[in-house]
C-alpha cells in the first residue's frame, strides 16, 4: 500500500475519516497522544512531541540511552527540535508496505512515545515490548 492508502486504511480501522492533506500530512490523537504523519519523497515520517526540553539538560543522557540501538524507541529516534524547544520522537518508513507492517511500526512508535513520556516524568514504566500488539488490541481510542 502507498502512504495515502495506509493512512486511509488506518482511518477505516479506527473508525475515522482520515486522509493525507494535499501537502501530504495528517494528524491523529490516540488516547490524547497526537501523532503526525508526513509523506515526502517516498518516505512516511511519523513524529510526535515527547516533552518540553527547556531546563531539562539532565534528560539528554536518558534520551541518548533510549536511542542506542533503538533499545527503548521501537525503531524511532528521540531528538531535540531546537526551534520549538521540544523533545521529539520520529520514525521514518520507506516506500510502500503492507498495512500490517505499518500498523506494527505505529503501535511500537506509540508504545515508545508513552514510555519516554513516563520516563521523563519519572513515573514507573512497565516493561515494554514495542509493537508487539495491534492498534486494535485496546491500545487506542480516537
Amino acid at each position: 500500500m502507498n502512504h495515502e492508502e495506509l493512512i486511509r486504511h488506518l482511518g477505516s480501522a479506527i473508525g475515522a475519516a482520515l486522509a493525507l492533506s494535499p501537502a501530504g500530512t495528517a494528524a491523529v490523537k490516540f488516547d490524547g497522544d497526537e501523532v503526525d504523519f508526513e509523506s515526502a519523497e517516498g518516505r512516511l515520517y511519523i513524529y510526535a512531541d515527547i516533552a518540553p526540553a527547556e531546563g531539562r539538560e539532565g534528560d539528554f543522557a536518558a534520551l541518548l540511552a533510549a536511542n542506542h540501538l533503538c533499545a527503548e524507541t521501537g525503531g524511532a529516534a528521540a531528538g531535540l527540535d531546537r526551534a520549538r524547544g521540544m523533545f521529539t520522537l520520529c520514525r521514518v518508513l520507506d516506500g510502500d508496505m503492507e498495512y500490517s507492517v505499518f500498523e506494527q511500526a505505529l503501535a511500537g512508535f506509540i508504545d515508545a512515545l508513552r514510555a519516554l513520556r513516563r520516563s521523563l516524568a519519572n513515573e514507573a514504566a512497565p516493561s515494554e515490548d514495542f509493537g508487539s500488539r495491534s492498534l486494535m488490541d485496546g491500545m487506542i481510542s480516537v
